[in-house]
């Protein structure tokens, strides 16, 4: 299922669902734009679902034509309800041509076969609910996802602050995290995610966050021009992210996995979020899927694990290709294998060496370069 179908499933549902609203109104009046907007839906979803089998559907088709087409692609099955959906349509004609009002009942036995059409359809055709079916399904799975799936979820039940607070981890998620200065609390960073913090140089030391770190938050250190080339190169909108950056309560991930929110009482007031909300919620999936699809059509090789057996414990690791380059550390004892991704001539063709890293629990965090002389073969898996 593609973008444009989704787009159009969640159109048809959100008309559908004003159409409800108006549908429960006192107010007779209400029910033209309760059959105006039930046809709109129908055919909103009617379009979706011929551009998802292939369907030939034009500018001027006729709208019992959308049934012939649709059926000749999804043979042998066939739409359902195509009298009951044609009857509404010649309902919507008469309100909004004719200024002929609707009967009441008539619309609600109406509201009921749209609804079972549409479940239906979607269960059939597209093997998914009209409920649930959202843009969100077409991320990656992971951390990310599930966070929108939350702020969604909080959306749909009205609460406003926890749909705010899930976007923005989605958007920390994604972003901000690669911002992160905690590593260098210490006289040395520690891990890998300090190696390769995207955090402004100013900022990923000891001494700046003794003087500037105030707060979990303030762990996040943004390097703005980055953040915005990062962005571009990911087909995301910048204004988008930065608009939420702005309206959305400040998040922070401890290295656990659990998060810390700051609770700004400006940001998650239900008053203040009241006609936000919908644009933070749709802003946050916009440049999530963009990052995400981006990700999706970039090629990468077939990742496979390359490794060293070494000859001997102890290995000098250089920090450059060169034999008197500095050493950052040795293989720990009892290690005779370790990863590795590249090989190469030395800077002063006192080679080869080989490019490694190693990461293990209480341990220094190992990258750099092994000459040849230490290693015995290079094997892959």
């Amino acid at each position: 299922m593609d973008i444009e179908t989704l787009r159009r499933l969640n159109l048809a549902r959100h008309l559908y669902e004003l159409a409800t609203i108006s549908l429960r109104s006192a107010n007779d009046m209400h029910l033209f734009s309760a059959v105006n907007l039930m046809q709109d839906a129908v055919e909103a979803f009617l379009i979706a679902i011929a551009d998802h089998t292939g369907a030939h559907i034009e500018s001027n088709t006729k709208f019992d034509k959308y049934f012939v087409e649709i059926d000749t692609k999804i043979a042998p099955k066939e739409l359902p309800f195509k009298s009951k959906l044609i009857r509404l349509n010649r309902v919507r004609v008469d309100s909004k041509h004719y200024g002929i009002q609707p009967a009441r009942d008539e619309c609600e036995r109406l509201s009921i076969s749209v609804r079972e059409f549409f479940d239906e359809v979607c269960a059939s055709v597209l093997g998914a609910s009209f409920s649930t079916v959202s843009v969100i399904d077409l991320l990656k799975d992971g951390d990310t996802k599930l966070a929108l799936m939350e702020a969604k979820k909080a959306l749909e039940i009205g609460q406003l602050a926890e749909c705010a607070i899930s976007c923005r981890k989605a958007l920390y998620l994604e972003i901000e995290r690669q911002y992160d200065i905690s590593d260098f609390k210490g006289e040395e960073p520690t891990g890998i995610f300090g190696a390769f913090s995207r955090a402004p140089l100013y900022a990923k030391n000891k001494q700046y966050i003794e003087n500037n770190v105030s707060d979990p938050t303030d762990f996040i250190v943004y390097d703005h021009s980055s953040v915005n080339e990062q962005l571009l190169t990911q087909g995301a909108d910048n204004t988008a992210f930065w608009n939420v950056w702005r309206l959305t309560p400040e998040v922070y991930r401890r290295k656990d996995g659990s998060w810390i929110v700051k609770h700004d009482f400006g940001k998650i007031d239900p008053v203040v979020l009241s006609d936000k909300i919908e644009y933070i919620f749709s802003a946050t999936l916009d440049v999530v899927l963009s990052i995400h699809r981006t990700s999706q059509a970039t090629q990468w090789a077939q990742p496979r694990r390359y490794y060293l057996d070494l000859k001997q414990e102890s290995v000098p690791i250089f920090k450059k290709a060169d034999k008197q380059s500095e050493i950052t550390g040795h293989t720990p004892p009892g290690m005779k294998r370790i990863d590795t991704d590249f090989r190469i001539e030395g800077l002063n063709g006192d080679g080869p060496f080989w490019h490694v890293a190693h990461i293990e629990k209480d341990q220094p965090f190992l990258w750099g370069f092994i000459h040849n002389d230490f290693v015995a073969e290079a094997s892959s898996n």
